[in-house]
């Protein structure tokens, strides 16, 4: 099994969409569970819109609102809600809304709803855009097509990232190049992000033969080492973008989401070895990334010594999405044993001011402190996985009656039953 993730890791490692290394990095959404909704509407209506909000964004989609059982949950808005409070934004009123992440998630979980984490991959954005004659990159933050993009992101709970523009990025990259599709400059300034996925969308303001303004948005992507290109039209820029955060967030949560089980999974466990623990500080950093992930029931730590600790985990859903929502975690990265005697780890490791790994002994007071740590730990919520690949469709023209097929993450998956893993400090 080993020897097949190590090779496995080298073959795609070749792939300008996975990292330098065979890991895939993704953002931890804080907010999951919050929404801003406007505060000058009704009480009922603006808590009907929190949670309305909250629920596309465990689910990537406004379809879970036209579910017959999620409308009544709905109506009864109030009893998910656990906290508010004003706030301004750019000169709006706003209510900041918490829910009740547990009685969210149970009511999805009893509607056999898959629920998207908190964990999304990241997502790397180039955007040109052409208004006269010569395309443009789009560096600034607050250019418009970002700021419909970000809106976009936070609706969805997406993780764009944007390139930095610096000297070295633009000696590799220009827009003329990336408006004719050369990836060759592409290939070489992205891995430096280790985003998940890699996008170059191209929008071109166009005058139709009525004389009405209308936009082209071109979208293309690397998949398997071949170019995919998709390209559709509309005369509402941020309305094409929205298309695209929508299709987007609909393939990875058809990828990640995960349906959690009433009850543990038979024979649903696993017991990991982690690396890289300097002490409880770290342990209990560790324990915070189980007791985060949804496809997690229980961990319970087994021994713990200076630089290593045991924990074994109990499943609350399959042992592969389980092990899809771990791809996603950025602290947790695998080992694999290249020899009898030299372990290597994934992504680079932390190190001590020496350049030797930071593994101290324990102190007296934190080895007092161990057993409290020992006894098992029932755990909640968000992160996820599921869901197979899915193809890229052919080119859309028309996006009002063909929605744009996006392809899914694609990344190196950690083999189910892989149980060596270091831990890398944030």
């Amino acid at each position: 099994m080993r020897r097949l993730w190590s090779l496995l890791c080298k073959t795609l490692s070749f792939s300008f969409l996975l990292s330098l290394s065979c890991y895939s990095f993704s953002a931890e959404l804080t907010d999951l569970f919050q929404a801003e909704v406007d505060a000058n509407q009704s009480q009922s209506q603006w808590q009907q819109a929190a949670v309305s909000a909250v629920l596309v964004k465990l689910t990537g989609s406004e379809q879970i609102l036209t579910h017959q059982a999620v409308k009544t949950a709905i109506r009864s808005s109030s009893d998910y809600i656990k906290q508010y409070q004003m706030v301004q934004r750019d000169g709006r009123n706003l209510l900041q809304v918490s829910l009740d992440q547990q009685k969210i998630s149970s009511m999805l979980q009893q509607l056999q709803i898959p629920i998207w984490g908190s964990r999304r991959p990241d997502v790397l954005i180039w955007l040109t855009e052409k208004t006269l004659d010569q395309p443009q990159l789009v560096l600034l933050a607050e250019h418009p097509l970002r700021n419909a993009l970000a809106a976009q992101a936070k609706r969805y709970g997406l993780s764009y990232l944007y390139p930095k523009y610096d000297e070295a990025e633009l000696a590799l990259v220009n827009a003329t190049a990336l408006w004719s599709g050369d990836w060759t400059g592409l290939t070489q300034a992205s891995p430096r992000y280790q985003a998940t996925q890699v996008f170059n969308l191209l929008l071109e303001q166009q005058v139709d033969m009525t004389g009405q303004l209308q936009y082209r948005l071109t979208i293309q992507t690397m998949v398997d080492a071949a170019l995919q290109q998709q390209e559709f039209s509309g005369a509402d820029a941020s309305a094409l973008l929205l298309q695209f955060s929508q299709q987007l967030a609909a393939a990875q949560a058809a990828k990640y989401a995960v349906n959690v089980q009433a009850s543990a999974v038979a024979d649903g466990s696993v017991q990991l070895t982690l690396d890289g623990i300097a002490g409880l500080t770290d342990l209990v950093e560790v324990q915070k990334v189980f007791s985060s992930m949804l496809t997690v029931r229980q961990q319970q730590l087994v021994e713990f010594k200076p630089g290593t600790a045991t924990i074994r985990l109990t499943f609350a859903a399959s042992e592969v999405d389980f092990y899809q929502a771990l791809a996603l975690e950025k602290k947790l990265q695998p080992v694999i044993v290249t020899d009898l005697t030299t372990p290597q780890t994934i992504a680079a490791e932390t190190t001590a001011a020496d350049g030797q790994l930071a593994e101290p002994a324990l102190s007296a007071a934190e080895q007092a402190l161990e057993a409290a740590l020992s006894s098992e730990t029932t755990v909640g919520s968000e992160t996820t996985v599921s869901s197979e690949a899915t193809n890229t469709a052919d080119t859309a023209t028309d996006p009002s009656q063909t929605a744009l097929q996006l392809p899914v993450p694609v990344e190196v998956q950690i083999p189910a039953g892989h149980t060596h893993f270091r831990f890398v400090r944030p």
